[in-house]
């Protein structure tokens, strides 16, 4: 039927065989009717036919839509392709977006259709784009195909961001000259495609709208780089930023079109085929010329607009508007529907359980309480101190809090600052406060003088509860005032806490989003001052849920926590995953080595986790009888010592690392067997570069700056607060910098090396403090001990001597000599320390790290290694 159709198309025109001296049309013509049925010649019978076309200037002769019609409902036939692509002569190619019907929108399948052309092809003389049908060019990315259609993985649509930006690659480095016919819609990804290419025709209805940042995405292909080029800064930000259309006449102007034609596809064949006479040398050289003196940088921002692009798809802003679109009624009328063509769904990107059941969408803490009081009323939540408090009996206190809270003026985003040490009442208050939409502030306990004045100003609280022991300190800082400071312990005094829970009204939970702030948790200051994290709801959920999948955590467990409610090891990684499973979260009030088991047993905790320096104190420990009396199956923590296979046989339990932080959450989880010294691979929605200085990703194996990214909502901190400076320099280049050194093997396994602030430079040698505090474990009468860098003997500068202090067993013969040639008999020799010093205790943080700011520089015994 088409071929009858090309036919009598000549025919009417009046087209004659004697017109084109290579073909008879006629013959040729009842011959390609028998090629339709042969796909194998079918291609070059387009191509012939198409020719013939333009040979004998049928293409002038007819009305330009009526040959367009046929010619791609001949494609059409020919193939099922999102691209379609002619070798048509003089070395022009026709490459066609043929999803008419999706207003040519970008699928997985077109992207890897047109980037295949685009190699196949990029020798050409000229490549001509456009799009199928008279009413888009390409509407962006497509709505109802996902980018990541194999597995829905946020790696798979990073991938995908990827190839978008290998379309401007291969336009602007291809020696082949590029023609885009713009016969319609040009919006996002589609402008983009377009306005890669070197010349741009635009119909009189073109229209072009870049509306990635008004739903919370970001601008791909160059854009950011070239249309800032082509009409300047100032408009090019109002267009990607606003996301306002653009129409032919505009375009024109602004010099986003080269011409504008009432036939573009007509003229952008006239166009490749007048520029296919041209020199080829010459006309290739000078494109890459053009190309290199105005986008010498145009890699640079291709991997830029890739990380914006991802960091964009894991905010919640960016999943609440496509959430909006796709509940949108469907529009009535086709200008409406492709208005919001490169809106897009991120649904492949919100994480999904293990074993791919369906199970209750939990997103926020008021919820994840609201469900565990609904269905575990009776088990026990909160084991602390010997007493047990069910989910139903925390629900009742929790309630009364909240609405004595909001009699005292605390509603959303205010903040509560909680000063206490561990208790179920601190459980209480932060519960209380996320159902007001209020911020909970849990300070360190441990702060004094100038340093806790500091992070209780940087919180800027509303109100304030203390245990009874820091009030007096408390009030001597003068920032919240004794009317809205309460205590825990006062003796039924004006303001003591005990009478909250005797207010009958409650209130009722405020709404919250995943994203509405649920806590600040202070970062431990070990590279400037302690900084308030802003932590939303879903923060901690994510992280709750990563230990309970990578850890198989159970309903039944007893996760044991001997840190502080200030710390996320308490609170995300204890409290929540109890609430999301139903489990018991017991509670220490400090960690400590000589009672740290018999509260194990006490509590018939079956899961703890360790930190810093807790698990070598736990190991140096008296061996005793009852060293396998108790019921716990795993401890998770960091690091995995060198002795952990001992700890394991001795105790009878195995040991699970990973890597984290308050700002980035859990990365990185052991992940199956690893290898000594792995902390585990990178879980499934994070990003990890080790990196040199300027950012540069280094080669496997090599120690470098530890650079992390996600592309799940959500799951990193969402910025210091009130700390805009430190909040963009942490987020440099979209990759949050944790200030922290590692390494990554070809296997993908990470290795922690220390604090940038840790690492000790010493005569040409990086040496980590950690890995010889380590090697000095191995001792047997070493309990503890700390590597830093002091002043060199040789001279002020970069360079660093090793001191280690060091706590020696109680009855240990053993002086600073004896152990200094055991460390010269043991390790490398630039892990040797030339300085070591007995001391009979070393400090540690409530969370277990040691403290070795108050180290003495001076003292101890010096050593050199140096022969002759």
């Amino acid at each position: 039927m088409l071929i009858k159709e090309w036919t009598n198309l000549f025919q009417t025109n009046h087209i004659s065989p004697e017109q084109n001296d290579n073909f008879n049309l006629v013959s040729a013509l009842k011959a390609r009717n028998a090629e339709m049925h042969d796909e194998s010649r079918f291609a070059t019978s387009i191509t012939n036919l198409t020719n013939l076309a333009y040979n004998v200037n049928l293409y002038d002769a007819v009305p330009h839509r009526t040959f367009d019609n046929i010619y791609v409902s001949l494609l059409a036939k020919m193939s099922d392709s999102s691209v379609l692509v002619e070798v048509l002569k003089d070395g022009v190619v026709k490459i066609v977006l043929n999803r008419p019907k999706a207003l040519n929108a970008i699928s997985a399948d077109l992207l890897d259709g047109l980037i295949a052309a685009l190699r196949k092809h990029q020798d050409a003389r000229v490549l001509v784009l456009e799009g199928a049908g008279d009413r888009s060019f390409c509407a962006g990315e497509d709505l109802k195909q996902t980018l990541a259609p194999k597995t829905g993985s946020p790696q798979e649509l990073r991938n995908a961001f990827h190839h978008l930006q290998d379309i401007t690659r291969l336009t602007s480095s291809s020696r082949a000259v590029v023609v885009a016919a713009v016969q319609g819609f040009a919006i996002g990804g589609g402008a983009e495609i377009a306005l890669a290419a070197d010349f741009v025709i635009g119909g009189l209805g073109a229209k072009f709208r870049f509306p990635e940042v008004t739903l919370g995405h970001a601008a791909t292909g160059g854009i950011t780089l070239r249309l800032t080029s082509m009409v300047g800064l100032l408009r090019a930000k109002e267009l990607l930023m606003t996301g306002r259309w653009v129409e032919s006449d505009e375009a024109l102007r602004l010099g986003m079109l080269s011409e504008v034609s009432e036939s573009p596809k007509q003229r952008a064949l006239e166009l490749a085929f007048e520029l296919a006479q041209l020199p080829a040398i010459a006309l290739s050289s000078s494109k890459t010329s053009l190309e290199r003196q105005v986008f010498a940088n145009m890699e640079s921002c291709l991997q830029d607009e890739v990380n914006v692009a991802s960091y964009c798809f894991a905010q919640s802003d960016a999943e609440e508007a496509f959430s909006k679109f796709r509940a949108r009624k469907a529009p009535a009328n086709n200008e409406t529907s492709i208005t919001n063509a490169s809106d897009r769904s991120n649904e492949s990107l919100l994480p999904t359980t293990s074993d791919s059941t369906p199970k209750p969408r939990l997103r926020d803490i008021n919820s994840a309480l609201a469900h565990a009081v609904k269905s575990f009323p009776d088990q026990t939540f909160i084991r602390f101190a010997g007493q047990d408090v069910t989910f139903g009996q925390a629900e009742a206190n929790i309630s009364k809090l909240a609405g004595r809270l909001k009699q005292h003026g605390i509603d959303k985003g205010d903040r509560v600052l909680v000063m206490m040490r561990n208790s179920a009442e601190m459980v209480y208050i932060w519960m209380a406060t996320n159902r007001l939409g209020a911020v909970w502030v849990p300070i360190n306990v441990e702060l004094k003088s100038v340093t806790l004045k500091h992070a209780v100003e940087a919180a800027q609280p509303k109100l304030a509860i203390v245990d009874q022991e820091f009030l007096e300190v408390f009030e001597g800082l003068g920032i919240v005032s004794p009317q809205n400071t309460f205590v825990k312990g006062n003796d039924a005094g004006p303001n003591d806490l005990a009478s909250f829970f005797v207010f009958q009204d409650a209130a009722e939970p405020v709404e919250v989003t995943p994203a509405t702030t649920a806590a600040f948790l202070y970062t431990s200051g070990t590279t400037g001052k302690s900084k308030p994290c802003v932590l939303s709801h879903e923060y901690f959920i994510l992280q709750a849920q990563a230990l309970i999948d990578e850890c198989g955590l159970r309903e039944d467990d007893v996760l044991y926590c001997p840190f502080p409610l200030f710390h996320a090891d308490a609170t995300a990684l204890t409290i929540i995953p109890a609430i999301l499973l139903g489990a018991v979260a017991a509670l220490s009030v400090r960690f400590s080595a000589s009672r740290f088991w018999d509260e194990i047993r006490a509590t018939n905790a079956t899961v703890y986790d360790f930190m810093g320096a807790t698990l070598a104190l736990t190991y140096k420990q008296p061996p005793s009888p009852r060293d396998r009396d108790h019921k716990v199956r795993i401890a998770w923590g960091v690091p995995i010592p060198q002795f952990a296979k001992d700890y394991e046989q001795r105790f009878g339990h195995k040991l699970i690392t990973l890597y984290g932080s308050v700002e980035a959450s859990l990365p990185v989880f052991q992940q199956g067997d690893l290898p000594v010294g792995s902390c585990g691979r990178v879980r499934k929605g994070y990003h990890l570069r080790i990196a040199n200085e300027m950012d540069e990703e280094l080669p496997p194996n090599t120690p470098g700056h530890l650079l992390l990214r996600s592309d799940i909502p959500n799951a990193f901190f969402q910025g210091y607060f009130n700390d805009l400076a430190n909040t963009v320099a942490a987020f440099s280049g979209l990759w949050f910098h944790t200030g922290d050194i590692a390494k990554v093997d070809e296997a993908g396994n990470v290795y922690f090396v220390g604090r940038v602030k840790d690492v000790i430079r010493r005569r040409g040698e990086n040496v980590n403090a950690s890995e010889v505090e380590e090697e000095f474990l191995q001792h047997p009468d070493v309990v503890i001990a700390a590597a830093y860098g002091i002043p060199s003997q040789l001279g002020s500068g970069t360079e660093e001597d090793v001191k280690v202090a060091v706590q020696m067993r109680p009855g240990s013969t053993a002086d600073e000599k004896s152990l200094w040639e055991w460390a010269v008999q043991h390790m490398a020799r630039f892990q040797v320390p030339s300085v070591i010093e007995f001391v009979p205790s070393i400090g540690r943080t409530p969370t277990g790290k040691m403290e070795k700011h108050g180290l003495p520089v001076e003292g101890g015994q010096r050593f050199d290694i140096r022969v002759g």
